[in-house]
């Protein structure tokens, strides 16, 4: 599987290019970009570079997870679950947000939903912004320990950065928490996402009036 993610995205980096003239970084390493992490997550800290770039997340073991998260991992024959851009510091972006969450995050959000974390009732109301839902402080620290320990990273550094290269990645390896972009969408995930946005929006009280995800 992973030779096919190799080729697929050999060819479709390549048409990339020719289309626009964009020299982001030899073949050779992007393959190695997304074939196999650089180091651990909790290794992380110590290694990302505060460069733009591209990053990719994996889980070690995926029976780490349950179904069907680590049913379609082993189908699919891969541990890449997660792909990303940094337009400013990869350190920021994947570092500081992605493993721990030091501001909202998305792939944080769905790692915390998978690993059955819920955030707290009514913690979005009158809020701007109704996506970006938190787990507790006790359920963030028990996130982050998991992915110290489950997960590790591989990046790749460019300047400037593409969105549309991000895009052609997610296209071709569909990894299972990214859904933008993703033609392939979990949609369990998006489920759990849903149900975890709805209690957030929910004021305490009145819990039993939300929708079950089974």
């Amino acid at each position: 599987m992973l030779g096919s993610i190799h080729s697929r995205w050999g060819r479709a980096r390549r048409g990339f290019l020719e289309r626009t003239g964009v020299r982001m970084a030899e073949q050779e390493c992007a393959e190695q970009f997304v074939a196999a992490p650089v180091c651990t997550a909790a290794e992380a800290p110590a290694h990302v570079p505060a460069s733009p770039g591209y990053y990719a997340i994996f889980i070690d073991d995926p029976h780490s997870f349950l179904d069907p998260f680590c049913g379609l991992l082993v189908q699919r024959e891969t541990r890449l679950i997660y792909l990303g851009i940094a337009s400013r510091s990869l350190s920021q972006r994947l570092v500081k947000e992605d493993l721990q969450h030091r501001k909202p995050s998305t792939f944080f959000r769905g790692i915390g939903t998978i690993l059955d974390c819920r955030p707290m009732s009514g913690s979005l109301t009158g809020r701007k912004n109704q996506y970006n839902y938190k787990f507790s402080p006790t359920d963030t620290e028990k996130i982050i320990d998991w992915i110290n320990v489950h997960l590790s990273v591989s990046w790749l550094e460019a300047q400037p950065t593409f969105n549309e290269e991000e895009e052609l990645l997610i296209r071709k390896c569909m990894p299972i928490i990214n859904t933008k972009h993703n033609p392939e969408p979990v949609q369990k995930l998006a489920d759990l996402r849903l149900a975890c946005r709805m209690i957030a929006r929910t004021a305490p009280g009145r819990m039993d009036t939300l929708p079950t995800t089974e």
